[in-house]
């Protein structure tokens, strides 16, 4: 299954979607999804569960709430200790 993430602020039959805000499947017909893909208004995310950056740095971002890094994320995204 694909999730949708709006990309910038979007309206769509009267409701608005947020930049970073998930469209419900099914809600836009395929092929304004298409286009939107194609104009970049839309990313598409395949199966994979969306992630919280502030979960995974929250001793920066002050969330209560903690998620932690993959192996594969350390080696790309920290300084080597």
């Amino acid at each position: 299954m694909k999730t949708l993430i709006a990309r910038g602020h979007r309206e769509f039959a009267g409701v608005t979607y947020h930049h970073g805000s998930e469209i419900p499947s099914g809600v836009l017909p395929p092929e304004i999804v298409d286009k939107w893909i194609d104009w970049r208004w839309l990313d598409e995310l395949n199966g994979t569960e969306r992630r919280s950056l502030y979960r995974m740095f929250p001793a920066f971002s002050g969330c209560n709430e903690s998620e932690s890094l993959t192996s594969d994320e350390l080696d790309e995204l920290t300084l080597p200790a």
